[in-house]
């Protein structure tokens, strides 16, 4: 009779170590569950501890300010101007609080407000913000203490009115950005950063008068930058340092908004199967123009070099909403024959952007010919042929819409002169004109529905 019991203990036996397996699965669950929710409790109380000493630190700065004399209540560097620092650090048990002080003057619409306002200076609001860092730090959201300070006896404040608006691409104010104004050549120097009011404003009474002295820096976290030029940056900058005249308003608006990403990849033509063409130098220009030089030429926000990498490829970060051109600078081994999406290049805030060129080998004189319907939408399989009176007649069809060269095709090895232009295609009228050709050159030729 076969005997059941060696393997009834060899099941018993496999049976144990599950369970036990199954015990120490359960346990760990539970103690990571365990640990998790008792660091999760030690961070609520370390950051209510953190907050709380914050609010007493906030308070104590506050009651410095209170009691200090009013001429006296201003910050280093800043407008109204004093001895207290804009920014320190402190340790309280064991934990760095940063803190952050701004005073300024207020406008109080109440009896009116500048320029029919004389003596805008009504009184100083003081502000007291600290952060902290640690386990249950806090950087961006920080304990805020706000007070007015008025004088026991009315003075007049001497100067104008500094008035910074703040909006985004879309014209809209835009909140709590950064507004750095660093002065030069008066007495006391002004190095000062505020941040925007819910109408996307910085209003600063009190400002000392001068001439183009206040250098003015408008950022936000994750967004553009724009700023004011002294004529010795920009000869005739469209921004300048700004000036400030007693009882007067200078006023001066800055746009700014979230930036976005652009992926270039440069290939080859047709011919080699649109393969990845590395290590190609090209320039990337926006149309934004900060002013003009000594010679009247503009001068680009944005005009920088780069190069793809050994797949054909780069990124770029940090790009300012704006119309985008990519061009072979002088030297360039490659001319486009074409791109996807079609040059200038439109990026908006906030974006995630690609392009892909065709890139063939540079020659003196050449033509980009672009074949679009009268909507402006481009055409595959257009036949365009370019020819002149005496031996050149060359003719070559636009790519397809899958290609990144749709509805374009590139033509080398030119002269400096005219030629004259034809184009057929299924579905539209033939085309005739001219185009002048002179180093690289591109032609728009629109095609008539039949």
């Amino acid at each position: 009779m076969y005997n059941l019991l060696p393997r009834l203990k060899r099941l018993s036996k496999g049976q144990t170590y599950f369970d036990l397996l199954l015990g120490i699965a359960l346990i760990s669950i539970f103690g990571l569950s365990l640990f998790r929710v008792s660091s999760l409790s030690y961070e609520i109380i370390s950051y209510s501890r953190a907050r709380v000493a914050a609010r007493h630190i906030a308070q104590e700065k506050i009651e410095v300010i209170r009691n200090l004399p009013y001429n006296d209540a201003g910050t280093l560097g800043g407008v109204p101007p004093g001895n207290l620092p804009q920014s320190e650090n402190l340790e309280r048990n064991g934990i760095n609080y940063a803190v952050r002080t701004t005073i300024i003057y207020v406008d109080d619409p109440f009896d009116t407000s500048a320029p029919t306002d004389l003596d805008p200076a009504d009184y100083k609001r003081a502000k007291v913000e600290v952060t902290w860092g640690g386990i249950a730090g806090s950087s961006r959201n920080p304990v805020s203490i706000t007070t007015d300070i008025s004088a026991s006896v009315a003075t007049e404040v001497e100067g104008g009115v500094l008035k910074v608006l703040v909006f985004d691409a879309n014209g809209n104010p835009l909140p709590q950005a950064s507004v750095n104004i660093v002065s030069s050549g008066i007495t006391p120097e002004i190095d000062v950063t505020y941040e925007t009011d819910g109408d996307g404003e910085v209003n600063l009474p009190g400002a000392t008068e001068c001439v183009a002295c206040y250098r003015i820096t408008v950022t936000k976290t994750d967004y553009s930058t724009e700023r004011t030029y002294s004529i010795s940056e920009i000869t005739n900058p469209l921004k300048q340092d700004q000036g400030v005249f007693a009882d007067q308003i200078t006023q001066i608006s800055f746009a700014i908004d979230k930036t976005s990403t652009l992926s270039v990849s440069s290939i080859n033509g047709r011919e080699l199967n649109y393969s990845a063409l590395p290590s190609v130098s090209f320039k990337l220009r926006g149309s934004k123009i900060l002013g003009t030089d000594a010679y009247a030429q503009a001068v680009y926000k944005f005009d920088e070099p780069f190069t793809t990498g050994g797949s054909g490829e780069v990124t770029i970060p940090n790009l300012e909403w704006d119309v985008y051109q990519i061009y072979m600078d002088t030297g360039s081994s490659y001319d486009i024959g074409g791109s996807t999406p079609l040059l200038p290049l439109n990026i908006v805030p906030d974006s995630t952007n690609s392009l892909t060129f065709v890139a063939y080998a540079h020659t003196t004189h050449s033509l980009l010919t672009i074949a679009k319907d009268p909507t402006l939408s481009l055409i595959e399989n257009v036949y365009v042929r370019i020819f002149d009176s005496v031996s050149y007649d060359q003719t070559k069809t636009t790519g397809v819409t899958t290609a990144a060269d749709f509805g374009q095709t590139l033509f080398s090895n030119l002269e400096e002169k005219t030629y004259q232009v034809e184009a057929t295609a299924s579905g539209f009228l033939n085309y005739t004109g001219e185009v002048i050709v002179t180093e690289y050159t591109k032609d728009e030729i629109v095609l008539t529905p039949e």
